[in-house]
C-alpha cells in the first residue's frame, strides 16, 4: 500500500491505495505535480516506475509564476 496526499487550495486529503489506485489518481488530477518519494517525476515517465519499491506519492497544483 502506498500513502497518497493529494493537495489543493482548501488544504489536502490523504489515501492509502494500491499502486492501481494510484496511477488513477494521477490521471484524474491532470494539472497535479506528482511527487514519488518526495522527488518530482514527469508524467511521461510515470509508466517507468517500480511501484513495489514507492511509498508515498504527493499529487501538488502546479504553481505558476510571472
Amino acid at each position: 500500500m502506498i500513502k497518497l496526499r493529494i493537495l489543493n487550495e482548501t488544504g489536502h486529503t490523504d489515501l492509502v491505495l494500491e499502486s492501481t489506485g494510484i496511477l488513477e489518481q494521477i490521471d484524474t488530477h491532470p494539472t497535479h505535480w506528482v511527487f514519488i518519494d518526495s522527488v518530482m517525476v514527469s508524467r511521461e515517465n510515470i509508466t517507468e516506475i517500480n511501484w513495489d519499491e514507492v511509498t508515498s506519492v504527493d499529487l501538488t497544483p502546479a504553481i505558476i509564476g510571472g
